[in-house]
């Protein structure tokens, strides 16, 4: 999936170049990608790159109620030492 990412965040639009409004411009929220041959969700967000992972495998996909997930927009850091 990374390199699938690096292609999308290539394309992406960055803030401040695409104004549509009053000091109110255009740019790309998230990108996402799904593998379903393992029924598996990744996303990125415009400010943590960071890919997260919704795993549907363990949802019910048969249940009557919409499920939602809030869009994790905070920069996380992985200290090393």
């Amino acid at each position: 999936m990374i390199p699938y990412f690096h292609i999308l965040h290539s394309a992406e639009q960055q803030k401040g170049l695409d104004q549509v409004g009053p000091d109110f411009f255009e740019y790309t929220i998230y990108s996402d990608g799904t593998n379903l041959d393992k029924g598996i969700f990744y996303y990125t967000t415009y400010t943590d790159k960071q890919i997260k992972v919704v795993d549907m495998n363990k949802e019910d996909l048969d249940s009557k109620d919409l499920i939602t997930f809030d869009m994790l927009t905070k920069t996380c850091f992985n200290y090393q030492n």
